[in-house]
């Protein structure tokens, strides 16, 4: 006999299908493919936000994947615009970019996901701020499923499969990773996500500051390794569990790119007592509400950032050649590599590779590869 859940599956099948497809529609696929103009802020959609509302939103251009040093994007970027209503009188339109982190069919596992693509694909479109949604599950009580959480801290438990820094090959860097996310971008989004009337559902909490464990997957959490995430001492504790977090939030600190990331709870991992372990069917339930919450949010998120009359939230010049001074190949030239030297000047373009200026000597020289070989050969010499 053939059980309730096997029967069910090819429902839940053509749920997940219709949630996390996002390809262009015909309208979209008629749309410019290039964009002339910069764009300061994106989002990264995850499991459970494929794509943004249509009813608020209006595209202006389609971007197909197009090559990176470090290959295609894990899909097309969309360019949209988005016109706050006459109820918020402060808030001023903004052009948005988004992208499917899981690809537009969501064929990318976690693991497989091109994360240096993704990130050079935007920084090359002027992208300055990104906000990341990310499916997670709970490791704390409190943090119920459908709530929504504000990372501030992150794990890192994977296991050195994924590619995970630009920094390489002759151009090593060292860059600080001590706070991930970017701090006042998160403040701004917890802002906007928190107040009421954003977020609907029965008793629905945003929390804030979470720490968030990055697990290699594709596979769920075993029993065991559920509580010993638990376990570990960190400050605060804790208390999401995922399988993007990295190394996207690495590669935007070493791109000097604000990011934030909200994190969206579909269950309570394996560790709850009222668990079975987790499973597709589970959270299928709290994935449909958390993508039309997400929508919401995203919509509250622009309209909030769309106040910073300065800029600074989204502008972030506080992150403009931050990564600069912890590559260590901008002042060792023997040891470079030239093609880890054009991979860094399509990110940063040229003036960032300018070695730093030396006193009262001027702006100093961009060093190429030939030149490097030319002054090798001249010292053998």
């Amino acid at each position: 006999m053939i059980s309730a859940a096997a029967q069910r599956l090819p429902f839940f099948r053509r749920l997940l299908s219709s949630l996390l497809s996002s390809t262009p529609s015909a309208i979209m696929a008629d749309l410019p493919t290039t964009y002339a103009h910069q764009v300061p802020i994106a989002i990264i959609g995850g499991t459970g936000l494929s794509s943004l509302p249509s009813s608020s939103f209006t595209p202006i251009a389609l971007i197909p994947e197009t090559p990176t040093p470090w290959g295609l994007p894990s899909s097309p970027i969309s360019i949209l615009s988005y016109t706050p209503p006459t109820s918020a009188p402060h808030s001023k339109p903004q052009v948005v970019a988004f992208l499917a982190r899981h690809g537009s069919h969501h064929q990318y596992a976690p693991h497989e996901i091109p994360n240096r693509a993704n990130v050079a694909a935007l920084k090359k479109l002027g992208v300055r701020s990104v906000v990341g949604f990310s499916a997670v599950g709970s490791l704390r009580e409190e943090v119920k499923p459908r709530d929504f959480c504000v990372a501030g801290g992150v794990v890192d438990w994977t296991k050195g499969v994924r590619p995970w820094t630009f920094f390489e090959a002759g151009m090593v860097g060292h860059i600080s990773m001590a706070d991930p996310f970017d701090k006042l971008l998160s403040e701004a989004i917890y802002s906007a996500i928190s107040a009421p009337g954003v977020l609907e559902g029965e008793d629905i909490k945003v929390h804030k500051n979470n720490t968030v464990i990055c697990i290699e997957g594709p596979q769920f959490s075993t029993r065991s390794e559920s509580l010993l995430y638990r376990s570990l001492p960190t400050t605060p504790p804790i208390s999401c569990i995922n399988m993007s977090a990295v190394p996207e939030c690495k590669l935007f600190r070493e791109a000097e790119i604000a990011y934030a990331l909200i994190l969206m709870s579909t269950d309570y991992d394996s560790w709850h007592s009222t668990n079975e372990g987790v499973s597709v069917n589970m959270v299928m339930g709290h994935m449909v509400a958390n993508g039309k919450n997400a929508q919401r949010a995203v919509v509250a998120i622009l309209e909030e950032l769309s106040r910073d009359e300065e800029g600074e939230v989204v502008r972030a010049k506080r992150w403009e050649r931050e990564s600069r001074g912890g590559v260590m190949g901008l002042y060792k030239r023997d040891g470079r590599g030239d093609e880890a030297v054009e991979r860094l000047r399509w990110l940063f373009g040229e003036e960032w590779l300018r070695e730093p200026e030396a006193e009262g000597e001027g702006e100093g020289e961009l060093v190429t590869g030939e030149e490097l070989v030319d002054e090798k050969v001249k010292e053998e010499a």
